[in-house]
């Protein structure tokens, strides 16, 4: 089982490091479900840190059904990823009907070239889980990334489902809202990886006219994780 740290700080690649991480996704804004990071921000990783570094594509907030203009954008973002080396992109949208939208994958996916497809959280909001992962598989994605909640409330039931649906062909990465404790049973269970990004809610500069509430990244959190993991 893999260890991927969704990383949204120059602290957090650090303690990635620090802690022997297997890779990381890349990406800012933590509190919106996560965004694109600037390509200054993944080429200081890259130049700095000794990490598998694959980045969050994500132009926006909100769900996954995306306009042209949008699409375009994201793509533009690949190609800028695409030229600094990383590993691999983290990508996802979904059609009117809930199910992948193969027009913008596709698009991305030529952007990528031979970069690593993650498809990202949009998997536990679309409408038919198991025709979604057929589509997946598909188009030739590596992994996807998941809850587990478009299959089933229990995290542990939706896991055993989709590594006996996906019977090898494609890895299930299981993440989002994740607790420590859920490690152990995941673990036997057989899943690709887990992903998380061991943070906590915290007021940053707060004698600033500028405080605010960030999710920032906890090392006694990491720490808790990876001792689960044993």
């Amino acid at each position: 089982m893999k260890w991927e740290l969704c990383v949204a700080s120059l602290e957090g690649a650090r303690l990635a490091e620090k802690h022997g991480l297997d890779r990381i996704e890349t990406c800012i804004a933590l509190e919106q479900g996560g965004l694109t990071p600037s390509t200054a921000f993944v080429k200081w990783i890259r130049d700095t840190l000794d990490l598998e570094q694959h980045v969050l594509i994500r132009q926006r907030a909100g769900g996954f059904h995306y306009s042209y203009d949008e699409i375009v954008v994201m793509r533009d973002q690949i190609l800028d990823m695409r030229s600094l080396g990383v590993k691999g992109i983290v990508v996802g949208a979904l059609d009117v009907a809930g199910l992948p939208d193969k027009q913008a994958l596709e698009t991305w996916k030529r952007a990528a070239g031979e970069m690593d497809l993650t498809f990202h959280r949009a998997f536990d909001d679309v409408s038919d889980w198991e025709k979604s992962l057929e589509i997946v598989i598909a188009m030739g994605f590596t992994r996807i990334l998941t809850s587990g909640v478009s299959v089933s409330a229990d995290v542990e039931k939706a896991c055993a489902l989709l590594l006996e649906k996906a019977n090898g062909r494609i890895e299930i990465m299981m993440g989002g809202g994740l607790k420590a404790r859920m490690v152990p049973a995941l673990k036997a269970l057989g899943v690709d990886a887990v992903h998380f990004s061991g943070t906590e809610m915290k007021e940053v500069d707060s004698s600033s006219l500028f405080a605010t509430q960030l999710l920032v990244p906890d090392a006694e959190k990491i720490q808790l994780f990876l001792q689960a993991g044993l």
